[in-house]
């Protein structure tokens, strides 16, 4: 997310960085210098920077990341993200980098985080910005996934330190609510490219679109008969979700094993189904140009879940998780500005989103 931000502010967020990364033991090149000038000047909520710093081996290459402001908006996911990337790293529940240092309470100063790099020799995939490398992902990928995915939704929310708990995003509790943010993505009115201007229900949109009618009944039938399977007793318990999982946030090694970036919204359901389904059906819309990673992704759930003895469950849990998450990022793209809605790369989104989203429908 880019945000506008004046001189003034501009001057203010400079002023921020320089002083951590001063304090901090940073060495900076000219080079170095002229690509933090440019970060501060990008619009983003953060500063990010790898650098080289001064600890009690020498210089070590070091994360440093710093929120461009103090408001609670920024500071609350940015404390998140620390403290459960400790508490993570500590108990060995998922692959994390550790935390080298930190302070979250602008009363001490200026807040900023200063973690652990990758190793040195570049990755064939590694970090996946935006789009690019998220086509190199296959079914290897897709398993180590969903394997620290089920790590980390196995946590037991009672053996987390009281402060943690309060820090969890919490989602509104029950199958009924979860239902009705589904229908709510239905409901929405958007301004599509193809309407001349006028707005209209985004359910309207998909029937044209797709060329399937009743699709409110279709997936009002698809979440009365998963309903049964989803609130089985088994499946009632608090449940701990990534919350922001997509291609570009994860680290991919070369060994095919897989690192959970960006812990801000790490978050809890009631409902450990409703939480794979969150959680799944985020990375899966996300990985909208690689349709053999969607693909991988689905069987390695179905299959886990036969050898669960729950084949009914994983089947519920795939497609709903595709109907949830594509309804949504489909219509962002709906009603996006024409302008974006008319550029190239936000047409392929849209059309490998539906026609996943034609494949659970029809």
């Amino acid at each position: 997310m880019e945000m506008k931000l004046n001189k003034k502010q501009v001057a203010a967020y400079r002023r921020r960085v320089f002083s951590v990364l001063s304090r901090r033991g940073f060495s900076l090149s000219g080079k170095d210098i002229a690509e933090i000038e440019k970060r501060i000047n990008n619009g983003r909520r953060y500063f990010f920077f790898v650098g080289r710093r001064k600890e009690n081996k020498g210089s070590v290459k070091r994360f440093v990341k710093i929120p461009v402001n103090d408001t609670a908006r920024i500071l609350l996911p940015f404390r998140r993200q620390i403290e459960f990337a400790i508490f993570f790293k500590k108990r060995g529940i998922i692959r994390t980098r550790g935390v080298v240092a930190f302070n979250y309470n602008p009363r001490r100063g200026v807040p900023f985080a200063v973690m652990e790099t990758f190793p040195e020799r570049h990755a064939r995939i590694g970090f996946i910005q935006d789009s690019r490398g998220a086509e190199r992902l296959t079914r290897r990928e897709a398993k180590s996934t969903l394997q620290q995915l089920f790590r980390l939704h196995s946590l037991n929310v009672a053996m987390l330190p009281p402060k943690l708990r309060r820090l969890l995003k919490k989602a509104e509790p029950g199958y009924e609510a979860f239902r009705k943010g589904i229908m709510r993505y239905l409901r929405k009115m958007v301004r599509p490219l193809d309407s001349r201007g006028k707005r209209e229900p985004f359910h309207r949109v998909l029937e044209r679109r797709l060329a399937i009618r009743g699709i409110k009944m279709k997936v009002e039938d698809a979440l009365m008969q998963a309903k049964p399977l989803i609130m089985a007793n088994g499946n009632r318990r608090l449940t701990v979700v990534h919350g922001d999982l997509a291609p570009n946030n994860l680290y991919v090694f070369d060994s095919g094993e897989v690192e959970l970036l960006d812990l801000e919204w790490v978050g809890c359901f009631d409902n450990r189904a409703i939480a794979l389904i969150y959680d799944f059906g985020n990375l899966r819309a996300r990985a909208w140009n690689n349709s053999k990673f969607r693909q991988a992704l689905d069987l390695e759930m179905l299959s886990i879940f036969r050898r669960r003895g729950e084949p009914e469950l994983g089947a519920a849990i795939v497609k709903l998780a595709t109907i949830r998450s594509h309804l949504k990022l489909s219509g962002y793209f709906e009603d996006y500005p024409w302008p974006k809605q008319k550029k190239v790369i936000q047409r392929r989104r849209r059309i490998s989103t539906e026609k996943d989203l034609k494949k659970v429908l029809d």
